[in-house]
């Protein structure tokens, strides 16, 4: 009998760790990036990724199909990151699906020229917040402007070879940006990062990104993951150092 009840309790301890590990795997953030557009997100996007898969908390997905945002595709993920410039939204089922999956409470996140991608799409440039207006660039640094937010609190003031994007904001969106940093490059001081609610979701995104210079820069993929992490409502992690 005693034997039979160990037996057991090893079963069920192994039906637990299943249980688990399913739990566990259940629990990971499920990423889609759109590809697509202008910028070279082909060499890019798996600096992102790699970072990413090191935390060991994400499931990325990445496709150039835009019917990915529609509502009954779109809703499998629990983010959508946008980097590349010039895309246009092919159908208002694609635009409709993006802004809903946000409003009801999902996550996006924009990385440089995402805010000159959709440029046809006046509900996109709201929810965003900006529209590309131009920009300079250089070696330049970049200021925390907010201390207290949990993406930059942790952060210091860095340096980074990149674009300054300048931007439009959206009438309907400008009062509600909460701007995290800005450029320190002379006459630019303007804000290279915000966050915003966007009915039961949010959205984050830096100006940040132009080159591969950017993409390897560690501050650069500190705030992007840390952003990540919030606009899906989680606690703000460190992605983990380079070795």
């Amino acid at each position: 009998m005693r034997h039979r009840w160990i037996v057991g309790l090893a079963a069920v301890a192994a039906l637990l760790a299943t249980a688990g590990e399913r739990a566990a795997a259940a629990e990971k953030i499920k990423l889609h990036i759109v590809q697509g557009g202008g910028h070279n997100w082909k060499k890019h996007f798996p600096i992102l990724a790699e970072v990413l898969e090191k935390t060991g908390d994400f499931e990325i997905t990445m496709s150039a199909d835009l019917d990915e945002l529609k509502a009954e595709n779109i809703a499998k993920y629990d983010a959508v990151l946008i980097y590349g410039s010039g895309n246009n939204f092919k159908s208002p089922e694609q635009e409709k699906g993006l802004c809903d999956f946000v409003r009801n409470g999902g996550a996006f996140v924009g990385v440089h020229s995402a805010t000159d991608a959709f440029k046809r799409s006046d509900p996109y440039w709201e929810m965003v917040g900006g529209r590309f207006a131009g920009h300079g660039g250089g070696k330049f640094q970049v200021v925390i402007l907010d201390h207290e937010h949990v993406i930059t609190k942790p952060m210091a003031d860095f340096e980074i070879q990149d674009e300054t994007y300048r931007h439009r904001y959206h009438p309907e969106s400008e009062k509600l940006l909460h701007h995290l940093i800005r450029c320190n490059r002379g006459k630019e001081q303007q804000s290279m990062a915000w966050v915003r609610p966007y009915g039961k979701g949010r959205m984050f995104y830096t100006s940040l990104g132009h080159g591969t210079p950017a993409w390897k820069n560690p501050a650069f993929q500190r705030l992007v993951v840390r952003g990540l992490y919030w606009a899906v409502g989680r606690e703000p992690k460190d992605p983990p150092p380079a070795k």
